[in-house]
């Protein structure tokens, strides 16, 4: 937290206004009037890894974004440009088809839960903070951060690729750490261990 204050300090008077120390307060602050609302985005993204089988920490500034839906992060990006798809199937870019009744969109809660469920909006929540700082986390358009979609890749390439990405700004370990985390949100939720032996049971009564 104390390095999130300092770059808020940093980018709030140099490039953003006050903005980002306004962020930091809401993000952090036991008085926040965003704290019920970010700490549901925290927790429900905790729920969510779990399903993938993954225990890590929810970056809280970015629960807050998620939150508030059209606040900057900490570098002055948004979500539209951070989680590309996810936010496209929770705001459609093109009004015209739905007035016009030739495609109709789910229910505004409907997709507020599948954007924050999402596997990019969950790369970007889980993207740890020293690494946030640096601007890991975004996915662009097809990707999921820097796997493209159904690609098989393995760890080593994945953390190669968070390396260049960063600038070789990050160390190694923090690389494969958050690799490994991107890894398991590109495989899906795994099968219950149990399905196979259900489905044997299902065909043999059959």
């Amino acid at each position: 937290m104390l390095s999130d204050l300092i770059s808020a300090l940093i980018r709030g008077v140099t490039f953003h206004g006050f903005d980002q120390l306004t962020h930091f307060r809401r993000a952090h602050s036991p008085f926040s009037p965003w704290k019920a609302k970010t700490n549901e985005v925290v927790a429900q993204a905790q729920a969510e890894a779990s399903r993938y089988g993954i225990t890590a920490k929810v970056d809280r500034r970015r629960a807050y974004q998620v939150a508030r839906l059209l606040v900057s992060n900490r570098r002055g990006d948004h979500l539209a440009d951070m989680v590309s798809d996810a936010y496209s199937d929770f705001s459609p870019p093109s009004a015209a088809t739905f007035h016009n009744g030739r495609r109709s969109y789910g229910d505004p809660r409907e997709r507020l839960g599948a954007f924050r469920a999402h596997p990019q909006t969950l790369a970007y929540l889980l993207t740890p903070a020293k690494l946030a700082r640096l601007g890991a986390g975004a996915s662009p358009k097809g990707k999921l951060v820097v796997i493209d979609d159904g690609e098989q890749v393995n760890l080593e390439t994945v953390a190669t690729r968070l390396h260049e990405v960063l600038d070789g700004k990050a160390g190694s370990g923090d690389l494969r750490a958050y690799g490994e985390i991107l890894l398991r949100l590109h495989a899906g939720v795994p099968e219950p261990e149990n399905a196979d032996a259900d489905s044997e049971e299902v065909e043999a009564a059959a």
